[in-house]
């Protein structure tokens, strides 16, 4: 009876002490390159794409929202290129239309662009380390309305 009773404690111990290794996390593996859409900008029909970047802050979430907001920003210069390269532009005096289309995409960004994917490259595998890189989208026919309701 001893010796059953000593072989359940040897075997218990031992399980509980391979419980621990088991349960242990591994770290997230880091990528070895930057996605593709931070060396290029995805091309489509539907969309509008741009790329903000942001450097480290004091808040985590901070950097993030800084990120957001220059591809933003970069999309309403991707759209306003667009604009001009398909002659669509109306011509002011004192260029009140190109204002008028900054001012819309800064009051509407939030209802309209959708962040896609966030990157964060911890160890400067794409430029500086600690940056933080997003990707957001803003469909086409809702930049067109968007367009049209300042004519």
């Amino acid at each position: 009876m001893k010796s059953k009773l000593l072989t359940f404690f040897l075997v218990f111990f031992l399980c509980l002490s391979l419980l621990p290794v088991s349960c242990v996390n591994t770290p997230e593996s880091e990528k070895k390159s930057a996605p593709e859409w931070v060396n290029s900008v995805p091309l489509d029909e539907k969309y509008f794409y741009a790329v903000g970047i942001s450097g480290p802050t004091r808040n985590i979430k901070d950097a993030w929202n800084q990120a957001i907001q220059r591809a933003r920003a970069e999309l309403g210069k991707t759209i306003i290129t667009h604009i001009t390269s398909q002659d669509l532009i109306i011509s002011t005096t004192d260029g009140e239309y190109s204002s008028q289309l900054i001012q819309a995409l800064s009051d509407t960004e939030l209802n309209f662009t959708e962040v896609i994917e966030r990157w964060y490259d911890r160890s400067g595998i794409y430029g500086l380390p600690e940056f933080y890189y997003v990707l957001v989208r803003l469909e086409r026919k809702r930049a067109e309305m968007l367009l049209k309701g300042l004519k």
